[in-house]
């Protein structure tokens, strides 16, 4: 099935990609629960009742949501909702237990790699996730940490006094001299320290590639040494790639 839009439902947004020549042209950034949003994205990219759709989710209750609004709107909704349906081995003694967000960006990720060497993709959102690919081009798992935003809520909402901070770009040089300026360092550090300890660990001390995606992936790239590259819509292609092989 070649689609002409693939969703995306996580856990703060979804995000819908307009399919043009065999990759994803256009993505907009929607809220989850408004259809006046669903509708106006619908008409601008003149979708009818002829498009096909293919969706991912990992929000059940966002899913519920949308899912009344898109069969009324479309003739043809697949839903990928099973690792069996993405195209990529795996290497992970439960691959049923997989976040399904997780393999697409692996898969979106492997038309951008062209070596058979190992690489790592790295997810930036609500959780901060490090992918593992190894050198025969299977999912190899990984680890997933709290991500940027949800560390400082946590500090926030776990403790009396400390304020709740924005990451933002470039961070303060160490030592932060203020209180919120100690908290957007060590989380910034933290995260940044995670995915570098990791990429040596995988990689036996080797400088494995990079690619990041996510809300967050633009705070870090810059502190992230080479081999890395930033694609925003990897989970996006990762659907798009499945929804082929879909009959």
């Amino acid at each position: 099935m070649t689609p002409d839009v693939v969703v995306d439902i996580g856990n703060s947004r979804m995000k819908w990609g307009r399919v043009r020549g065999n990759r994803v042209a256009e993505v907009a950034s929607l809220d989850l629960y408004s259809e006046n949003a669903w509708l106006e994205q619908a008409t601008r990219w003149e979708l009818d009742s002829s498009s096909r759709w293919v969706v991912v989710s990992v929000n059940p209750p966002a899913t519920a949501e949308f899912s009344p609004w898109l069969g009324g709107a479309s003739a043809t909704v697949k839903v990928i909702d099973s690792p069996s349906q993405i195209p990529l081995d795996l290497s992970v003694d439960s691959p049923e237990q997989v976040g399904l967000d997780r393999l697409l960006a692996c898969l979106g990720a492997r038309i951008y790699h062209s070596s058979d060497e190992p690489f790592l993709v790295v997810q930036a959102g609500t959780a901060l996730v490090v992918n593992w690919m190894d050198a025969s081009g299977s999912f190899a798992g990984g680890a997933i940490l709290p991500g940027l935003a949800l560390m400082a809520k946590s500090l926030n909402e776990f403790t009396a006094q400390l304020p709740l901070v924005k990451l933002r770009e470039p961070v303060e040089p160490l030592p932060g001299r203020t209180t919120d300026a100690a908290i957007r360092a060590g989380i910034f550090w933290a995260s940044l320290g995670a995915i570098l300890t990791l990429r040596a660990g995988f990689g036996e001390g080797a400088d494995l590639p990079i690619f990041i995606t996510g809300g967050d992936a633009e705070v870090l790239l810059d502190a992230i040494p080479d081999p890395v590259t930033h694609i925003p819509d990897l989970v996006l292609e990762g659907i798009r790639i499945s929804a082929e092989a879909l009959p």
